[in-house]
């Protein structure tokens, strides 16, 4: 086994990881598109939108079909890195850790000209945690605001009556704060960004160049080459 040339691509996401990814990119569009109409239904070009998908009780329909896809994936998601934890020893690389503080001081401080090289991060950086957990946090209120309107009744039975309201208001401040976050933070440091631009397709296709590595990640470059050169020692025969 030979080491990988440097311009070799390195495999980031695995096809679970990738597929995880555009399921939720469809169903979070989805649900904005037939959303947001339902939450400003007094305009014009909401009344326009619901119109267009056949009334109110279809893009309602539509809706909850892709409400049910978000919180299957929701689910798959957790049961995918709880396997993966405990069975296959993965580390959970998405928690906050210390380094990620040191590494926004370091940030903070390159950007003002008191460091020569920026912080070195490992497979995510802070800011990828920072929104990682905003959709945790942001997913788990829309589902569970979201089951409350479907089920008004049924909630009423364990749940005081002014939850009702409360929970509509919830799932449609969370909503617009989700939009606002994907479109203003999201596609710029995915998509818009000068070193990225038009587009990082990392997600889609699953692989990374080793440079881009060396330059975003390369605490965890180091680390895969070092195996890398392991596994090739170990495969290399013995004189």
């Amino acid at each position: 086994m030979t080491p990988h040339s440097a311009d070799t691509p390195l495999i980031r996401f695995s096809l679970s990881q990738r597929l995880e990814h555009l399921f939720l990119l469809v169903s979070f569009t989805m649900l904005v598109v037939t959303g947001l109409p339902q939450r400003y239904s007094t305009n014009a070009w909401a009344a326009w939108s619901i119109a267009l998908f056949g009334g109110i009780d279809t893009i309602r329909h539509i809706h909850r079909i892709f409400a049910a896809i978000f919180m299957v994936e929701s689910v798959y998601h957790i049961g995918y890195v709880a396997w993966s934890f405990f069975f296959r020893k993965v580390p959970l690389s998405m928690l906050p850790t210390w380094k990620d503080a040191r590494d926004i001081w370091h940030r903070v401080l390159f950007f003002v000209g008191f460091r020569k090289e920026d912080a070195r991060c490992d497979r995510f950086d802070y800011q990828q945690k920072l929104e990682y957990f905003g959709v945790v946090w942001g997913g788990a209120v829309m589902i569970l605001t979201g089951l409350v309107m479907i089920f008004p009744t049924e909630a009423a039975r364990f749940l005081p009556g002014e939850l009702i309201p409360a929970a509509k208001e919830a799932h449609g401040g969370e909503a617009m704060l989700a939009f606002a976050v994907i479109i203003t933070w999201h596609l710029y440091g995915a998509h818009l960004n000068p070193h990225r631009f038009p587009a990082d397709l990392t997600i889609f296709t699953g692989r990374i160049s080793r440079e881009r590595m060396k330059h975003e990640h390369p605490v965890e470059l180091e680390r895969m080459e070092r195996l890398e050169s392991e596994r090739t020692d170990e495969n290399q025969p013995s004189s």
